[in-house]
This record gives C-alpha cells, sequence and structure tokens, in this order.
C-alpha cells in the first residue's frame, strides 16, 4: 500500500470521527444519564460546545479530499453553513444582551435561537453523512 493512501484513510477516519463526536455525544450521555438515575435530560446545545472538533474534523477532511483529488467544495459548503449558524447565535445572543442576562428571552427570540440551533445540527449531521462517503471513497480508490 502507498503510503500516501495510508495517510489519507488514517486522516480520513480521524476527521469523520471528530465530526460525529459532537452529534452523538448528547445522546450518548442522555442515555447514560437515562439508565442511571432515571432521567431523561437532552441537551441540544452540546453539538455547538463541541465545535472546535467540527473544525478540526473539516480541517481534516478537506485536506484528505484535496490529496486524493475528491471534490471537497460540499465539505466545505456544509461546514460553512456551520460555522454561519454557529456566529450568528452567539452575535444575536450577545447584541440582545441574551448571553449576559441583561435582557429576559423573549418568546420570538427564543424561536429565533432554536431555529440557528436547529439548521447548525442538521447541517452537522449532513457533514457527518458526507465524512462517511469521503470515507467510502478513500477506501475504495
Amino acid at each position: 500500500m502507498d503510503n500516501k493512501k495510508l495517510i489519507n484513510k488514517i486522516i480520513v477516519i480521524i476527521g469523520t470521527i471528530l465530526v460525529w463526536i459532537p452529534i452523538i455525544a448528547p445522546v450518548f450521555f442522555s442515555i447514560i444519564l437515562f439508565f442511571s438515575r432515571g432521567i431523561f435530560r437532552f441537551d441540544f446545545l452540546m453539538p455547538m460546545e463541541l465545535a472546535i472538533l467540527i473544525v478540526i474534523g473539516v480541517i481534516l477532511l478537506v485536506i484528505t479530499s484535496i490529496m486524493a483529488k475528491i471534490s471537497w467544495k460540499i465539505i466545505g459548503i456544509c461546514f460553512g453553513v456551520i460555522a454561519g449558524m454557529f456566529f450568528i447565535t452567539q452575535l444575536i445572543a450577545n447584541i440582545t444582551g441574551i448571553a449576559s442576562g441583561r435582557t429576559e428571552m423573549t418568546t420570538l427570540m427564543w424561536l429565533i435561537m432554536i431555529t440557528f440551533i436547529i439548521i447548525y445540527i442538521v447541517a452537522s449531521i449532513i457533514l457527518g453523512i458526507l465524512s462517511i462517503s469521503l470515507t467510502k471513497k478513500i477506501f475504495k480508490s
């Protein structure tokens, strides 16, 4: 096996794992808490809290796709949506005073924020699916 192909396979696997951790972690911890204490709590903000893992994973996926000469544009677009939603929610929370607790969360603000968070999570799941597809392509070549 060529060293370049082996490196591509290792990098794409690490990138895929890093992209999936923020998606799977809240489900995993909710299940553990439910079975250990009988309480169901789902932290839907955890994917945003673990955004650094998605950033590192995307960098690795883009490097792999460039090295393997596979189109990386869709991964970049998906990451652009993720980054945009992350920064928009942070910006809105800081500008409106929700982040500091200066202002109270209204129903309209809650709906706006939750919409951006849902878009972020859906884009993260799509990125995870794309990473699995890229992994399959790397292993086939």
